[in-house]
């Protein structure tokens, strides 16, 4: 069996892992600003040590091949930085932050791109949120980069105090994303178990996934977030007007509350495919503004004016399959 072992640091400013049957991580290394160290053993144990990346905007990462899997990450080993995965339909990152191990699983619904994740046990430098969002997490975040569209599943633990975010009540959990102005929400619900470990969900310890596929291009970074309790709006993601009778249309839970909304739907080109000017019925089925043409299938930006004043309150992406 093929292993490599490092027992000392090592500083990698171009390196390539192809060894096909294990590597084991049994002592600290590094990879330098720039620098890859592609892996595409079947799996990778982490042993008490941990793979540090740089994280400067030109950052080192640890790339997993399309058949690659770890074991054994835990808050004393896993990558501190950024980790890469490449066509897997899903992935769990072994990712961390100094002492934190926080993983964050990725579901893909098509493979043409790859994703880039990494962990970060501090607050984001913007905490602006949007209406619905009561506070977001000043403790964690993960930075993400990636293009098609793909589920989401946070994760947290002892070190994440849910408990003070939500004040004790985990309904109130949710997932948000930063589009680089504001958090916004993105519509998720709990695991039944922790995707990691299969434990149990609690304050201490779980893991939420978003209900529909996100736009990953559409935000630079996740993290959780308390939802307010009262008309809250809660936008799909995304939607199948198939005709099979499920989830034909774009839904906005307790968009009722807000007869004045203006909604508006355009395309990655900025035309503008659906317009809504006040009592939105949650009917629109992805045909064109003006015409019985469906939509193509692809993401498509959303903004809405919840008091009809012209000031735009919400924004976000939906994906339209079929």
């Amino acid at each position: 069996m093929l292993k490599y072992i490092a027992y000392t640091s090592v500083f990698f400013y171009m390196f390539s892992i192809n060894v096909r049957a294990q590597v084991l991580v049994g002592a600290d290394i590094y990879i330098d600003k720039g620098a890859e160290m592609y892996i595409e053993a079947a799996n990778t144990t982490f042993d008490q040590a941990n793979i540090i990346t740089d994280r400067s905007n030109n950052y080192g990462l640890v790339a997993f091949g399309p058949d690659a899997q770890w074991s054994n990450a835990d808050h004393n080993a896993h990558v501190n930085g950024y980790t890469r995965m490449f066509n897997e339909e899903a992935f769990s990152f072994p990712s961390g932050h100094d002492n934190i191990f926080q993983p964050l699983r990725i579901t893909r619904i098509n493979q043409h791109t790859i994703v880039d994740i990494a962990y970060s046990h501090i607050g984001h430098s913007n905490l602006t949120a949007e209406i619905g969002i009561e506070k977001v997490s000043d403790e964690f975040y993960w930075t993400a980069f990636g293009d098609d569209p793909a589920y989401v599943s946070l994760s947290w633990n002892s070190f994440s105090n849910i408990d003070k975010l939500t004040d004790n009540n985990l309904d109130r959990l949710g997932i948000a994303g930063y589009d680089g102005t504001v958090w916004r929400i993105i519509e998720a619900g709990l695991d039944s178990a922790h995707f990691e470990d299969n434990s149990n969900v609690s304050l201490l310890s779980g893991s939420i996934t978003s209900k529909n596929p996100v736009f990953l291009e559409g935000y630079d970074a996740f993290t959780l977030v308390a939802v307010s309790a009262e008309n809250i709006l809660k936008i799909s993601q995304g939607f199948t007007p198939n005709g099979d009778g499920i989830n034909d249309t774009w839904y906005i839970e307790n968009i009722e509350n807000y007869p004045n909304a203006k909604i508006y739907v355009y395309s990655r080109w900025d035309r503008e495919v659906y317009t809504s000017l006040g009592n939105y019925q949650n009917d629109w089925n992805g045909i064109y503004k003006n015409n019985q043409e469906p939509v193509p299938d692809g993401s498509y930006a959303y903004v809405i004016d919840l008091d009809g004043d012209d000031e735009m309150d919400l924004a976000g992406w939906i994906y339209v399959t079929r």
